[in-house]
């Protein structure tokens, strides 16, 4: 941590020093009345959320593992509407976009590294009230009546399965309720003309049946401008819509069936990042001249079962999704005149149509031994199709072609097309059960196995498609024990073990270097941790430290042909580090504080040869210049490019900020008996960190803080309340990520955290 400023870092020892407690991230206020706060001896309320696969419901503070649970209180006050908004909540958690389309997410460094890469898979699994989503593009779903959102830090392999190598993001929507008729209607206005609204119904039919309907509009115009398009153009705005039902029938005290069904639709301008380059200073204004679009529908049906046996539970999830997107963006991040022409990619379509069925049976006595066994089956069939285009003329025409395009009707213009198709089948059964030894000392071991098969079609410039599949097995698991040292304090140590399946490289059939086929990834974590109560439930200490065994890591490989690299394999990483979670109650209540932190390290300890596209672009260029090549796409300048690979060996892993932390301050006011205000400040932190596996100038990011502030007044005798969020107070243009695309231009460009937004909202329940 020596590369720290004094002042951040004197301010962080003496906040920790007086500041302990719970995991900040689920303050369960919803179930609290604002009258009994000062009279309430929970000061920090016990918190049950669903954390396995047998869905049963845990104490945060009894189970053996890393989890922060974010619930809807906070997400209100943070004004969190999407998964990027998680940054700085959750301990180890970043959450980034990749050409402004995808969302990288990673815990503890560990994640996807494979942006822009139609067979990869997160390694971060991404699940809906148990949904395993397939892709990542469907992260750009906005949040929508959320209960709270589960984040299980390190690998889950036997609970979750494949993808999952990093952790595990799980969304729990909020229930229908029987015999309760209730409504909430909110609306939100901010600058830069944001609208929010939304209204949700809950409507009981009979004695055991209720449903529940939601739906929510949110607009705002651009964060951004690109000025090299006539009159200007709106980047980084919203225009979506989300809507879900639920219904829940409870026949009898032992059977309950919930249907939901999502729908979530997106329509906006492109996502603003700034080349590193860009002759304009100021961060929100970018000189593009492309209209780029983004389009996103997405389909979500899920249907969940549960059937209490008489020794056991039985639980049922189906899922089926259908997701259809398309966008379009300016690649090379600036004007023709200032680039020396263009790169714009005229479509980017993907399609994902999946078909998820989990089966599991688990205990639901306590005893000497509790346990749980099932099976997951998982379908997918999914499309993608590019056109890119590139010239020096900028009024060349960039159509989006027809797939069944005939070479003799391709463009001149036309720098890559790619059309392909994977059929993705994945099953997988599981156990795990954990021995009682004693009243305080348990043991918990499980095993999962994992069969993922590809099936895929593939072509580039319209080419004859070409067949190809993979095929992986892999056991994956973990064993742990933990001891309780009194009721409140618990001391655990767990081994855990996680898969990310392989796959294809269509587009590497005639590379010189890279693979046709992806191997899996594995990765290995040892964590020790604590989770302690103090002052009679006002103080809550949680910590642990890891070390992770990375095997395979999956990146973006270039080849020394343009346009024929893929997903390769670095050997080995390790990853280690320590996180805290704190909060601390005062006054009877009236004060909360928290904290957060994460110290991460990590380097690639093992030899490796990588090529840097950046340094094969400068050694292409070199090899022309004097005359070693001839001409670009010879032979010779293949060779130049392939020669200027570099060792990784030493090299810090990608999206490893040495140091995190969010820290806050909550006072709850009392206006006679009038009314509660409640107002929250609060502060996070990300040290730099390296975007690439290179470790050079170009991929180093900066670190960053940002203060927001949360002020909401709501009466004691009334159904309505109203607040105000403020983010990003200082109006900083902090850079949150930087994406060197691997294709293409090649260009290096960076997206900064959102301006200063304020927005005032009102709710009232009916």
């Amino acid at each position: 941590m020596q590369n720290l400023p004094f002042k951040k870092l004197s301010l962080h020892t003496t906040l920790l020093s007086i500041i302990c407690a719970f995991p900040e991230a689920y303050a369960a206020e919803e179930g609290m009345d604002v009258v009994d706060r000062t009279t309430s001896d929970d000061y920090i309320e016990e918190v049950t959320v669903t954390v396995s696969v047998d869905q049963r419901e845990v104490n945060l503070q009894d189970v053996a593992a890393s989890i922060t649970a974010v619930g809807d209180e906070l997400m209100k006050q943070a004004n969190i509407t999407d998964a990027t908004g998680l940054n700085g909540y959750v301990p180890g958690l970043q959450v980034n976009k990749s050409g402004g389309a995808e969302r990288m997410v990673s815990i503890r460094g560990v994640g996807s590294q494979t942006p822009q890469n139609f067979y990869s898979q997160p390694g971060v699994s991404f699940h809906m009230d148990g949904a395993y989503i397939t892709n990542n593009i469907a992260l750009n779903m906005g949040f929508l009546d959320v209960e709270h959102i589960e984040v299980l830090r390190g690998p889950q392999g036997t609970a979750f399965g494949a993808a999952s190598t990093g952790g595990t993001l799980n969304v729990i929507s909020k229930k229908p309720k029987m015999g309760e008729f209730s409504a909430e209607v909110q609306a939100g206005l901010g600058n830069y003309n944001y609208r929010e609204g939304q209204v949700a119904v809950n409507l009981p039919l009979g004695e055991n049946f209720a449903i529940r309907g939601v739906i929510k509009d949110t607009s705002h115009d651009g964060y951004s401008e690109s000025n090299g398009i006539d009159g200007g153009y709106d980047l980084d705005d919203a225009d979506n819509q989300n809507a879900r039902i639920s219904a829940l029938w409870e026949p009898t005290d032992s059977l309950s069936v919930l249907v939901m069904g999502q729908r979530y639709k997106d329509h906006h301008n492109a996502a603003a990042l700034k080349a590193v380059d860009d002759p304009n200073r100021d961060e929100r204004v970018v000189s593009q001249d492309f209209p780029g679009k983004f389009d996103m529908d997405m389909d979500i049906a899920t249907a969940i079962i549960n059937w209490e046996l008489p020794f056991a539970t039985l639980k049922s999830t189906s899922s089926y999704q259908d997701m259809d997107h398309a966008q379009s963006f300016d690649t090379d991040r600036s004007t023709a005149q200032l680039f020396g022409g263009y790169d714009h990619v005229a479509v980017w379509a993907t399609t994902a149509e999946t078909y998820m069925q989990e089966l599991s049976l688990s205990s639901n006595t306590d005893g000497a031994f509790e346990w749980v066994v099932g099976a997951f089956y998982l379908e997918s069939e999914s499309g993608q199709y590019v056109n890119e285009y590139a010239g020096t003329d900028v009024s060349d025409p960039t159509p989006i072609l027809s797939p069944s395009t005939a070479a003799s009707d391709i463009p001149a213009n036309l720098s890559y097309s790619e059309r392909s198709t994977v059929d993705r089948t994945s099953w997988a059964t599981f156990a795990q059960g954990t021995f009682n030894l004693t009243d305080k000392l348990s043991l918990t071991a499980g095993l999962r196995y994992n069969d993922d098969s590809f099936d895929g079609l593939g072509s580039t410039y319209f080419a004859e498609p070409n067949p190809s599949s993979f095929g992986a097995e892999e056991v994956t698991g973990k064993i742990g024990i933990d001891y309780h040292l009194t009721e409140d304090n618990m001391i655990y140590a767990v081994a855990s073990r996680g898969y990310k399946t392989g796959g294809i490289n269509s587009g590497a059939v005639n590379a010189m270097v890279v693979s046709t086929t992806i191997e899996p990834e594995i990765v290995t974590t040892y964590e020790l941790g604590t989770k302690n109560i103090f002052l009679e439930n006002a103080l809550t200490v949680n910590a642990s430290v890891f070390y992770s065994d990375y095997q395979d890591m999956q990146y973006i490989q270039e080849d020394p042909i343009p346009y024929s690299g893929g997903l390769g394999n670095i050997p080995k990483a390790n990853i280690y580090g320590m996180e805290l979670e704190t909060k601390l109650a005062l006054m009877e209540g009236m004060l909360e504080l928290g904290f957060n932190a994460t110290v991460l390290e990590g380097e690639f300890s093992d030899e490796y040869y990588a090529l840097d596209r950046r340094v094969a672009d400068a050694a292409g260029a070199e090899a022309i210049a004097n005359g070693t090549a001839p001409y670009e796409w010879s032979y010779e300048w293949f060779l130049a490019r392939g020669s200027a690979t570099v060792n990784t060996e030493g090299n810090t892993p990608a999206n490893l900020p040495e140091f995190s932390s969010g820290l806050n301050a909550t006072l709850y006011t009392e206006l006679g008996d009038f009314g509660l205000i409640t107002s929250r400040v609060e502060y996070l932190y990300k040290s730099d960190y390296e975007s690439r596996i290179f470790n050079t100038d170009v991929g180093h990011v900066d670190g960053y803080d940002q203060f927001n502030l949360f002020v909401q007044y709501e009466p004691f005798e009334g159904n309505w309340r109203a607040w105000v969020t403020a983010t990003n107070l200082t109006d900083e243009a902090n850079i949150v990520g930087r994406f060197v695309d691997p294709y293409g231009s090649g260009v290096v460009s960076d997206e900064y955290i959102p301006p200063r937004q304020v927005v005032a909202n009102f709710s009232i329940d009916f």
